[in-house]
């Protein structure tokens, strides 16, 4: 809680990869002026872009670039530190190539708080028609599901129910979370440098009892460019690094079904 005007802070951490271009055109627009949420954008520079300084001075945005060159959950990690949020501020894990109007935001900041959620996504689209449905219904994998997933571009851990309010873990590529519930589990597992780390970050809210949830209620766009899905790639070899590290860290030896 802002205790000058008591609105509640809100912080938006978005992560860029020398994508400066793609934040500026994504956020540029998004008002953030609100009656009620001290929205602030939290923006970490993995390539040290001047574009992308002068933009966070534009938007008044927290702002801390990197002099080497670090993992997701490492970014976000510091983008919690920085932020200094507290109990009830909400924490926003955010992809660069996210689309969201201010109506939906202060929408599903209202939601999330009026029902006491922890840790919540919202509906996601791979298209700006809305056509295309991110699946919110998701558990758990195991080794193949994983492998399969990976390689043939099916999602063999997730659900068929479209209207899921509590999904056994949900994306990072936007996670809305009380900070409270953030500091609990120590925020991600920095050890994982890409993939996997939304998984963990669930895993182990399940594990100390925090819920997750799913607000089918509001949407964002996401014009992902699923590049772990080439089979092969440095992506592809990226994901299954973190898929082991993952099964390892929290001994899951189911082949494939739903792990525990």
């Amino acid at each position: 809680m802002n205790e000058m005007n008591n609105k509640i802070n809100v912080y938006i951490s978005i992560v860029s990869h020398n994508q400066q271009d793609l934040i500026i055109e994504n956020f540029k627009s998004l008002n953030l002026h609100s009656d009620k949420y001290e929205i602030n954008l939290c923006l970490i520079d993995n390539t040290n872009s001047s574009k992308l300084k002068d933009f966070a001075k534009e938007k008044n945005a927290i702002y801390h670039v990197n002099k080497i060159k670090k993992g997701f959950g490492e970014n976000h990690n510091k983008a919690f530190e920085i932020s200094k949020a507290q109990n009830d501020d909400i924490f926003i894990v955010c992809n660069p190539d996210i689309i969201i109007e201010k109506e939906q935001l202060i929408g599903m900041i209202d939601y999330f708080i009026e029902r006491n959620n922890q840790i919540s996504s919202v509906t996601c689209y791979y298209d700006r028609e809305k056509k295309v449905l991110s699946n919110p219904d998701r558990y758990f994998p195991c080794f193949f599901n994983f492998v399969f997933s990976i390689a043939l571009g099916k999602r063999f851990h997730y659900g068929s129910n479209a209207n899921v309010t509590n999904p056994q873990w949900i994306s990072g590529e936007f996670m809305i979370t009380r900070a409270s519930a953030f500091k609990k589990i120590n925020g991600f597992d920095e050890d994982y440098f890409l993939y996997v780390e939304d998984i963990d970050f669930c895993y182990r809210a399940k594990k100390a009892n925090i819920p997750i949830s799913h607000d089918k209620s509001h949407f964002i766009i996401h014009e992902t460019q699923m590049a772990s899905r080439k089979i092969f790639s440095k992506s592809f070899l990226m994901h299954l690094t973190s898929v082991y590290r993952f099964l390892r860290k929290h001994k899951i030896r189911c082949l494939l079904k739903k792990a525990p």
